[in-house]
């Protein structure tokens, strides 16, 4: 039996998320306004270094909580040809992530097809630039949280590290599917 998620309740999710990723950054502008110079361009990378892992991090929770059910509804001895709850949910959820990684991609790809005609050419291409961002982020992902271990902020160097480990592993799952 195929579950059919409507295109409608995709694009509810995303707004959602859209909605929810304004307040996040509108209330991350009012915690750094007294921040000085320097502690706002760190605060600024790490919002942007979250927005940019954000598809990523879907990923791994949907990937994961797909897992967890699976091993859970075997444990149980469910043996329901249906699709629970959670996994209609990890399943949009995975959705979510691909849109998002579009959303991301889509304006590098269109500002690439106006020097490159051919549209799969394009498209890699755009992937890589991206991906070459994502490395970036993760440099300095990686910069912030030892400057943050050297100051003692635990927090704000747990949160960049796990960032960089994130954007780590997708560069490493594009050069394995590029070398592939």
């Amino acid at each position: 039996m195929k579950i059919r998620i409507k295109e409608d309740e995709v694009s509810s999710a995303v707004s959602q998320i859209k909605t929810q990723m304004s307040a996040f950054m509108g209330g991350m502008e009012d915690a750094i306004e007294d921040k000085s110079k320097s502690q706002k361009e760190s605060a600024t990378l790490t919002t942007a270094s979250v927005l940019l892992a954000l598809p990523a991090i879907l990923g791994l929770i949907a990937r994961l909580g797909k897992s967890v059910s699976s091993i859970i509804k075997r444990t149980i001895g469910t043996a329901s040809q249906n699709q629970s709850d959670s996994e209609k949910y990890f399943q949009q959820m995975g959705r979510i992530a691909d849109e998002l990684h579009h959303l991301y991609i889509k304006p590098i790809e269109l500002i690439v097809k106006r020097f490159v005609k051919d549209e799969n050419k394009a498209k890699k291409v755009a992937a890589g630039i991206f991906h070459v961002i994502v490395a970036v982020m993760m440099i300095a992902s990686g910069v912030t949280a030892v400057k943050a271990l050297q100051a003692k902020e635990i927090s704000l160097a747990s949160l960049e590290t796990a960032l960089s480990a994130v954007k780590g592993g997708e560069v490493k799952q594009y050069i394995t599917k590029l070398l592939a």
